[in-house]
C-alpha cells in the first residue's frame, strides 16, 4: 500500500516523485518533508525510527549493542535527501530520463548511535552545484539529530543525468 509522505508540497507532486523514483517506496527514509527552501536549497525532514528498517531489522541486541539505526540506513537517508534536492530544486524527472547516483562520500562522521524510538531531525543543504542540461552535480551538507543529540554530520556529492547510458 502506498505510503503518504507530508510536507509542504503538493501531494500528488510526492506522489509522482515516489511513483517514478528509481527505488521502491521502502528504500525512501524520508517520513516526513518538514521544510524545503528554494532560496537556501534547504530540506528539513523526519524519519521514522520505529519503522522497519532493512538493516535495523535484523540486529541482535545485546548487552553493549543496543537496538539502532544501522549507519548504511544513515547513508541511504542521505541518498533520499539528495533525490528531493534534485527533484524540487533543480526539476530532475525520473520519467523524463534523470538518475541520481552517489559519487563521494566527502566526510561522514557518526557522533552517536541513533536509537530506535524517538525519530532523527535531518536537515540537508547544498554548499556547491554545477548544473548543466545533462550532468548536475550537487554537494550537500547533512546534519541529522535524535532529540537533543547529534548523530550524524556528512558532506556527499552526488551526480544527477538525464539519459545517460551507464551500465548498458
Amino acid at each position: 500500500m502506498p505510503r503518504e509522505v507530508p510536507g509542504p508540497f503538493d501531494p500528488a507532486e510526492m506522489r509522482r516523485f515516489l511513483d517514478t523514483f528509481s527505488y521502491r517506496e521502502e528504500a525512501f527514509l524520508v517520513d516526513e518533508v518538514v521544510k524545503i527552501d528554494p532560496e537556501t536549497r534547504l530540506i528539513e525532514a523526519r524519519m521514522d525510527t520505529t519503522r522497519e528498517l532493512p538493516f535495523a531489522r535484523h540486529q541482535r541486541v545485546e548487552p553493549g549493542h543496543p537496538a539502532h539505526v544501522n549507519a548504511g540506513e544513515l547513508l541511504q537517508v542521505t541518498g533520499s535527501l539528495g533525490c528531493l534536492h534534485a527533484w524540487f530544486f533543480h526539476d530532475c524527472r525520473w520519467e523524463e530520463g534523470w538518475a541520481g547516483f552517489g559519487c563521494r562520500i566527502h566526510r561522514a562522521d557518526f557522533k552517536n548511535l541513533a536509537l530506535l524510538g524517538p525519530p532523527l531531525r535531518l536537515e540537508s543543504q547544498e554548499t556547491r552545484t554545477r548544473v548543466g542540461p545533462k550532468r548536475i552535480v550537487i554537494r550537500c551538507e547533512f546534519h541529522f539529530w535524535q532529540e537533543e543529540s547529534l548523530v550524524y554530520v556528512g558532506d556527499q556529492t552526488a551526480m544527477f543525468l538525464k539519459d545517460s547510458s551507464l551500465g548498458s
